[in-house]
């Protein structure tokens, strides 16, 4: 039986409007990622398409997406997917009301699955994971913030300072160190604002620290961590990233791990930032010598696989996790923060063509398994009497393990 084509739909926040019908096409956040999955898609029988909110239209009920056809990208009628892909980075919240109006209405007029599940905020994700024996003496203690004063109090009890964090922030927007400078009587505030621009400002007035603290979050929900002291003797912060995929059987995957360095002197490391990637392995040697560098990556497969599954006992189903880890002077290994959205440009970066190529063909031959589990066929000697037969392959699909939990 020739298989049957599936279709991935990537959705995302929104489509410039004023773009739809010009030569060059919309613009999309992740044109090379799109791009990749659609060349990539096109031999293992998967149509991939990318579409927004506004793209659904509520009289028809027809969906118009973009494919990229002929080295551009083309607005065109598509079909209702059968997976998606969520890749929505909002920006504003009527975006995130409209995207899940749009997927309610189109769940009415077909099923469809999502590919990857979604985390709540790193304060639910690091209650989800703190009881766990292994992976609890590497979470840094995590707080809800709750006052500037708060902030003081524990500032003066950890001797580098506290940082403070946006629950639900990425690329480093909005990260804050604050730390006590006793021999000058002074509180020095360093970090990122809202537009990922770097800012220094020193204190003498604790009270003034408050105030502009309490400015800086608004009311936005941010949560406490003690800082840790995670760049090398060159000033420069790093970390490493680890992409956690399932394979074509639905099994976790490490698919590749790379390093990113920022600037001297910088509170993130983050690519967004202006920090570069280079090769885990390299890095960290460079820092911890041979030895140390191997039990450091062996720890970081081992506390990959224990925290990817541990989410998926929680929160249900994902398809992939970036997980991002830091190493102190010391050398212990601090598991940072958990992505459902991870971005895979640091293999391109550092030129990790295997790890690069797997990024991209691992969520594909994914997308075509939960596929099957939507379309199981009928063998035609027992359609008479009405069984529904599936294949051996989705026998062994059946019951859900611990990595294949649907909510």
């Amino acid at each position: 039986m020739q298989a049957r084509m599936v279709n991935l739909g990537i959705v995302v926040a929104s489509l410039n409007r004023q773009d739809l019908d010009t030569a060059t096409g919309p613009i999309l956040p992740e044109p090379s990622f799109y791009r990749a999955l659609t060349i990539a898609g096109k031999p293992l029988g998967i149509d991939v398409y990318v579409f927004a909110a506004e793209g659904l239209q509520p009289q028809s009920e027809q969906l118009f997406g973009y494919r990229f056809e002929q080295n551009r990208w083309v607005r065109q009628e598509v079909p209702l997917p059968d997976v998606i892909y969520d890749r929505c980075f909002f920006t504003r919240a009527n975006q995130r009301m409209n995207c899940r109006s749009m997927l309610a209405a189109m769940k009415l007029r077909k099923p469809y699955l999502m590919l990857n599940g979604t985390l709540p905020a790193k304060q639910g994700v690091y209650e989800a994971l703190k009881d766990d024996i292994l992976l609890a003496k590497h979470l840094p203690v995590t707080l809800p913030f709750q006052s500037a004063n708060q902030v003081n109090l524990l500032a003066d009890r950890y001797f580098n300072g506290i940082v403070l964090k946006p629950s639900a922030g990425m690329q480093g927007r909005g990260i804050v160190h604050v730390k006590r400078c006793p021999l000058e009587q002074t509180t020095k505030v360093k970090g990122r604002s809202r537009q990922n621009r770097p800012f220094s400002i020193t204190f003498k007035d604790n009270h003034a620290a408050e105030q502009w603290i309490n400015r800086f979050i608004h009311r936005s929900a941010y949560l406490i961590q003690p800082y840790l002291e995670l760049s090398g003797e060159d000033g420069k912060p790093f970390d490493v990233r680890a992409l956690m995929q399932k394979e074509h059987t639905g099994k976790w995957s490490l698919t590749g791990v790379a390093s990113r360095m920022g600037q001297a002197g910088s509170l993130t490391s983050n690519l967004h930032g202006g920090g570069d990637a280079s090769p885990a392995a390299q890095l960290i040697t460079a820092k911890f010598g041979t030895h140390r560098a191997e039990r450091l990556l062996e720890q970081i497969h081992t506390i990959s696989k224990q925290t990817v599954e541990r989410l998926e006992c929680k929160f249900g189903r994902f398809a992939e996790l970036g997980l991002d880890y830091g190493i102190d002077l010391d050398g212990k290994l601090w598991l940072i923060e958990a992505n459902s959205k991870p971005g895979r440009s640091s293999f391109r970066i550092i030129g990790d063509q295997e790890a690069e190529r797997l990024s991209i063909e691992r969520p594909l031959l994914y997308a075509r398994l939960l596929s099957r589990r939507l379309f199981p066929y009928f063998v035609a000697n027992e359609s008479i009497n009405g069984r529904r037969r599936y294949s051996s392959f989705d026998d062994e699909l059946r019951p859900f393990n611990v990595q294949e939990v649907h909510r």
